[in-house]
């Protein structure tokens, strides 16, 4: 996940092991599902930029997500969160509807 852009919004980062990416986190809020991808927020109060809301991604058949967005945890951090779970949500069907795989962007 080395590739994630991490904004700090506005707070120095904290120190810690980063031995491995995984961590166990609790859905907030399922938006739904397309294909066979589900889109999710959790709220990760443990992460290096502190308080926070991740919007993820994640196959019907796994456990693991991969976070997409990253956002503060405050109102406007959700409402911009639930945003871009809508969009990726309806890009996720429109790929679907299409029956095709998508080509290089």
């Amino acid at each position: 996940m080395s590739n994630v852009i991490r904004p700090t919004f506005g707070q120095p980062r904290r120190p810690g092991p980063v031995d491995d990416d995984r961590v166990e986190v609790t859905t907030q809020r399922v938006y739904g599902e397309a294909g066979d991808h589900r889109v999710c927020l959790v709220r990760d109060d443990d992460a290096p930029e502190g308080e926070v809301y991740k919007v993820v991604v994640g196959r019907l058949t796994g456990q693991e997500v991969s976070t997409v967005a990253i956002l503060p945890a405050t109102i406007e951090g959700e409402i911009d969160a639930e945003m871009v779970a809508l969009a990726i949500l309806r890009t996720l069907s429109l790929i679907e509807e299409d029956g095709e795989a998508p080509g290089i962007a």
